[in-house]
C-alpha cells in the first residue's frame, strides 16, 4: 500500500479540485466503516451543507460529517468556509424540519497553535448556543481511521500508488425528470420565438447548469466561483460574436442558423473551459442558456423586447411568473453569474 499522505489526491487526480472531490468520497467512505447506514446527497442544487449523514432527514436527529480540502493552508478563508458550512447545515436542518444532532469537520491537516485555539473556542461557543456537538477529524484522527484493520480496503484503493484514478474531467449529467416546470422560463419562449419549438434538451441542460452552479456558489470556494463566471463570459462572448455576424448578414430576416452556429462554438470552446468546475458539455450548453433566461441574449434580433415584456409580465403578476425566472429585469445591464 502507499503512504498517507493526502497531499497524494492532488497527483493522483492532477487538479485540487480532483483532490477535493477524492477527499469527500474517502470521508464517506470512512463514515461508513462506523456508521453502515450513512448516505449522502447529489447536489440538484446544492448539497445542504452534507458531504455525509446518518439519521432521518425527514424527522428526528441527524449527523452530519463536511468535508474540507484544506491541504496548502488554513487561515481567515478557511475560517470563514468552516462557519459558512456550518451555519448552511444548521440552516437546512431547521428548514426541513430535523435537528442537528452532531457536526463533524474533515480536514486532511492538523491545526497549529492559534488556529487549534481559535477552532476550540468556536466550538465551545456553538456547542453552547446551538446545543449540536462539534467534532473534528484531523490529520491524526484520519490516520488512525485510515490505519484500522477495518479501512485496510479503504486505504488501499485511495493511496496505492498503482490504483487507478477515477476520472475527475467533467460532473455527470443529472436527467430532468419534469420537463413542464421550465415551460414558462424566458430561454424556452426565445427559443419558440426564435421558431425552435423541440426544447426539452435545452431544457435539460439548463437544468444541469443550474445544478452546477448553485453548486460551486453553495461551495463558495473563490478559484471555482471566478472561474464560472470567466466561463459564463466566454460563452457569452461566443454568443455575442456570432449574433452581431448574423444580424450583418441577414440585415432584415430572421437570425436562420444562429443557435447552431453558437452551439458548434460552445462545443469547440468546450475543452478550453476552467477544468476547476468540471462542466461537461452539456453544461456548457446549458450556461449559453442561462444567459438568454438572464435576457443577456437570445436567438432572434429583437431577443431584448421578448425578455423585457417576460420580466415586465412576471413583475405586474408575481404570483403566476414564468418559472426560471431571472432576478433582474434590467436588460442588458450588469447580471449576476
Amino acid at each position: 500500500m502507499g503512504t498517507i499522505n493526502f497531499e497524494f489526491f492532488k497527483i493522483k487526480t492532477g487538479s485540487v479540485d480532483g483532490a477535493r472531490a477524492q477527499f469527500e468520497e474517502m470521508i464517506q467512505d470512512l463514515v461508513g466503516i462506523i456508521h453502515p447506514e450513512c448516505s449522502t446527497l447529489e447536489a440538484n442544487p446544492g448539497d445542504w451543507g452534507i458531504d455525509a449523514y446518518v439519521g432521518s432527514l425527514i424527522e428526528g436527529e441527524v449527523n452530519v460529517w463536511q468535508s474540507k480540502y484544506f491541504i496548502d493552508q488554513f487561515g481567515a478563508s478557511q475560517k470563514d468556509q468552516i462557519r459558512d458550512a456550518y451555519d448552511q447545515a444548521q440552516a437546512c436542518a431547521k428548514r426541513e424540519g430535523y435537528t442537528l444532532g452532531t457536526w463533524t469537520l474533515c480536514i486532511p491537516r492538523n491545526l497549529d497553535g492559534p488556529n487549534e485555539k481559535w477552532w476550540t473556542g468556536w466550538k465551545k461557543g456553538k456547542e453552547k448556543s446551538d446545543g449540536v456537538k462539534i467534532e473534528l477529524w484531523n490529520q491524526v484522527k484520519l490516520r488512525r481511521l485510515l490505519l484500522s484493520e477495518d479501512a485496510a480496503n479503504i486505504r488501499d484503493h485511495y493511496f496505492n500508488p498503482s490504483a487507478s484514478a477515477s476520472d475527475p474531467s467533467y460532473r455527470p449529467m443529472v436527467a430532468l425528470a419534469d420537463f413542464d416546470q421550465y415551460e414558462g422560463a424566458l430561454f424556452v419562449r426565445q427559443m419558440k420565438h426564435a421558431g425552435m419549438f423541440e426544447c426539452d434538451d435545452a431544457k435539460e441542460e439548463f437544468f444541469n447548469a443550474e445544478i452546477l452552479s448553485h453548486e460551486i456558489t453553495d461551495k463558495d470556494v473563490p478559484e471555482e466561483v471566478e472561474a464560472l463566471a470567466r466561463s459564463k463570459a466566454e460563452l457569452g462572448s461566443l454568443w455575442a460574436q456570432r449574433f452581431n455576424v448574423s444580424c450583418q448578414a441577414n440585415p432584415a430576416g430572421p437570425l436562420v442558423g444562429l443557435y447552431g452556429e453558437v452551439m458548434d462554438a460552445v462545443r469547440d470552446h468546450h475543452p478550453k473551459l476552467p477544468s476547476s468546475i468540471r462542466s461537461g458539455l452539456t453544461h456548457a450548453f446549458g450556461m449559453v442558456h442561462q444567459r438568454v433566461n438572464d435576457g443577456r441574449a437570445g436567438w432572434a434580433r429583437d431577443y431584448r423586447d421578448v425578455a423585457r415584456e417576460h420580466f415586465q409580465s412576471a413583475a405586474a403578476s408575481p404570483d403566476e411568473a414564468p418559472n426560471a425566472g431571472t432576478e433582474s429585469g434590467d436588460i442588458g445591464g450588469e447580471q449576476s453569474v
